[in-house]
This record gives C-alpha cells, structure tokens and sequence, in this order.
C-alpha cells in the first residue's frame, strides 16, 4: 500500500521529501520492506545533500526577508523626520478614536474628521475536532489552494501533516495566519485574513474527501470590510487603520468610530523628543544587522554593503563629526548612536532651526540622507532586491530537484516491492527490468 512505501521513504529519508502517490498492491512484508531499504540506502546521502542545502537556501531567503524589512522600517522612521517631520505635532482632540503621526510634508493646520466604520479581517473557523494530533482522512496528497483575488498559494497535505495541528502548520508556513482555537469540546482551525474588503480569502481543496469536506465547512465568523471616514467633508476608504495621505503628511490610527479634530503645529519641542526616537531606530537596526551578520547571513555580501554603506553615510552626513557632537550625537566604535541629551537640549534652546537642519536641510541632513540611501538599499533593484531574487530561484531550483528526487524514489521503492514480493513469494520477476518490460 502507499502508506508503507511513504513511511518507508520517510525512514530513510526524511518526511522533507514531496513523496510521491503511485500504488502498490498488498501489504508488503517485513523482509520485502528490509530488502528495498536496503537497496536504496545509498541514496540517502544524496537525499541528506539536498535538504541540507535547502535548509540553507531557506536560511538565506528568510535572512533577507528580515533584512528587507529592517531597512524599511528604519527608512519609514527616518523619512518622516525629514522636511518638517521633525519638528511637527499631531494632536486628536479625541484619542479614543484616533491617534496621530506627523511626516515630512506635515503643514499647520486643524481638521475635521469622522471615522463611522474600522477596516476588519475576514475571520473563518472550522468545525470542532476531538483533537489536533488526530489524522483527517487518509493522508493521501491533499491540495488547498487559498487566497485572495488573484493572489493565491498551494499547500500540499500528505500523510506527514494530515491533523488539525499539521495543517495550521503548513497554513503559517505558506504565510497565512492561521492559529487553532481550543475549547472544553475540541479544536477549531481559524483563518485571518488581510483586514479590508478586498480581501476575503477563497479555499478550494483538491484531494482526500475528509479534508475537501473538512475545509467545505469553514464557517465566516466576521466578513473583511474597509475603514471609512470623512476628512473634511470627503469620504475616505482604506483597507488599513493606517490611513494615509487623506491629510498631507500626516497618518491617522484609527482606534473607534466617532468624531475628532485632528490639529498640527509647529513645536520645536517635539525636536528633542524625535532625534531620540531616530537615535533609537537606528540603534536598533544595528542590533537587527548584528543578529543576521552572526545568524543566517553570516558572510553574506548584500548584507556587508549595506553596513558599510550605513557606517560611512552616519559618520558624515548632516555636517562634520564635531558639529554633531556639538549638537549631542557622536558615533560609537560599534557603529551605534549615542545621545547626550544635555548637549541636545542646549542646543535646540539656542537656535532650533540650525539643530533641526544636521537632520533635514533640503536633503542634505542625516535623516534626509539615510531615508533616501535606504530607500536604494531596499528597492527591487537594489543590492538587497537582487539578493533577495537570487535567493528565491536558488530556493526555487533547489525544492524542484527534490520534488523529482522524491518522485523517482517513490517509483523506484514501489518496484523494488513489487520485485523483492514475487521473487519471495510467488517465484516471479527476477530483476527489476522485468517489471517495465
């Protein structure tokens, strides 16, 4: 049967392996089993290679991921300090509703705003299981295809996977949030989606009767619906509470329904409080860049540019080393920021605009020039989009060999049980060719 030929492979292989779905008549015995291990034990290596080198590959593709997104952060918090992000403050006359974050283009100003609907996820919850280590159906190959719209991902269910617990699993893998939910009668498999309306998820199952049937009955607990407002008096949609561009440079969090007065002004005491906040982001991108440099891009060459370009960009942007440290900011051994606030403060009392510009002055200053360099570190061109690309088809390259590898395992061990079963028992083929003959 396939279940023995699978766990057989798995054995010796591990369940990594895409195993293969061809039939093999009867129960295979003991012996029959211990002879086709035996015959394919020199594949293992080989077998060993591949994964390994996979589990690199994944490595190294999730190492950029995570550096892709420290970059963006970073590039978030400094772009919107730059213009006359560092120096504005957002205010909502009702905080229960909204909070409110100045960027670079901020303009003085007072708004009227009234939220009447929060963007939403879609949220699907399965029926009850006794528990999430039970196998569902058979464990025969099962595939899901799940997405929105035109965005759409397969995840393959065997018998390697085939419980509540091993679904979720695959679910999170693939990048979908997907979480079990426990009560005092069983087990449910939930599924989130993207909050806004565009983005309801569609399942469709292709496979085992028991999942088909299983992922039929996920019930919609909350549709996904968009945030609508009004600023002043033009209605707005978004499929995020991060609503921006609806006022100029500025970003709304929406908290509830209801109504507000969103109010920016000119505040050089927001100064002292913003450069801390860069001094901070930028430390911690240093420590995000140290944990990939020791971790999963240790070597990496994308990641050695990016701090070299980094180290050399702090060290000179936004006027000399000692007009900086005139101003409170000097530049560690270790490539990190650090503050004396004394020295900050004092200078912000004696000229606010003059301490303003070492961080923005028309994009000369260090918050204007580390947005914008990272902005061409972070782009799909980029040294860390090229990277990240070559690691991807590397990834890619890598899955599909082993998929044709299981493949041609599966077809060998099945004809190898066929062959070692008739020569045991029945007298029958003498050598493998017979049974292709």
């Amino acid at each position: 049967m396939d279940m023995y030929v699978s766990s057989l492979l798995s054995t010796l292989y591990g369940s990594s392996l895409a195993l293969g779905n061809a039939s093999v008549a009867g129960t295979p015995s003991t012996d029959v089993l211990a002879q086709v291990e035996q015959t394919l034990a020199p594949q293992r290596a080989a077998a060993a290679q591949l994964n390994a080198s996979i589990s690199l590959s994944q490595a190294r593709f999730s190492g950029l991921g995570q550096l892709k997104s420290a970059l963006s952060v970073f590039q978030d918090l400094a772009e919107s300090l730059a213009g006359a992000g560092l120096s504005t403050r957002g205010s909502s006359s009702s905080s229960d509703v909204l909070s409110v974050t100045t960027g670079a283009t901020a303009e003085a100003g007072s708004h009227d705003v009234s939220v009447s609907q929060l963007a939403q996820q879609q949220i699907l919850v399965s029926q009850e299981v006794a528990s999430p280590d039970t196998p569902l159906g058979t464990g025969s190959p099962t595939v899901i295809r799940i997405g929105t719209g035109e965005t759409s991902k397969s995840i393959t269910i065997n018998s390697q996977d085939n419980t509540l617990q091993g679904i979720a699993d695959a679910l999170k893998e693939a990048g979908f949030d997907a979480s079990l939910v426990r009560s005092p009668t069983g087990t449910a498999l939930e599924l989130r989606s993207a909050s806004g309306e565009g983005n309801n998820l569609s399942v469709n199952v292709a496979g085992d009767a028991t999942l088909r049937g299983f992922f039929a009955g996920l019930e919609q607990t909350q549709s996904a619906q968009d945030a609508i407002l009004t600023v002043d008096g033009k209605s707005v949609k978004s499929a995020d509470n991060k609503v921006e561009g609806a006022i100029k440079g500025v970003t709304l969090n929406l908290n509830d329904v209801g109504d507000t007065t969103v109010t920016v002004a000119q505040d050089d005491g927001e100064i002292a409080k913003n450069v801390a906040a860069f001094v901070k982001g930028f430390n911690a991108l240093q420590d995000r860049l140290d944990s990939l440099t020791n971790g999963a891009l240790k070597g990496n060459s994308a990641l050695a540019q990016v701090r070299t370009q980094l180290d050399q960009l702090v060290r000179s942007a936004g006027g000399s080393s000692d007009e900086l440290a005139n101003d409170g900011l000097t530049v560690s051994s270790n490539g990190r920021l650090q503050l004396d606030t004394k020295k900050l403060n004092a200078a912000i009392a004696a000229d606010p605009t003059a301490l303003a510009k070492l961080f923005t002055d028309e994009g000369r200053g260090l918050a204007d020039a580390l947005g914008s360099r990272l902005e061409s570190l972070d782009g799909q061109r980029s040294v860390v989009g090229f990277a990240l690309t070559q690691a991807d088809n590397e990834l890619e390259t890598l899955q599909s060999r082993r998929s044709s590898f299981a493949q041609m395992l599966t077809v060998q061990a099945q004809a190898l049980v066929q062959l070692y079963s008739q020569q045991n028992e029945f007298g029958g083929a003498s050598s493998i060719l017979d049974l292709f003959a």
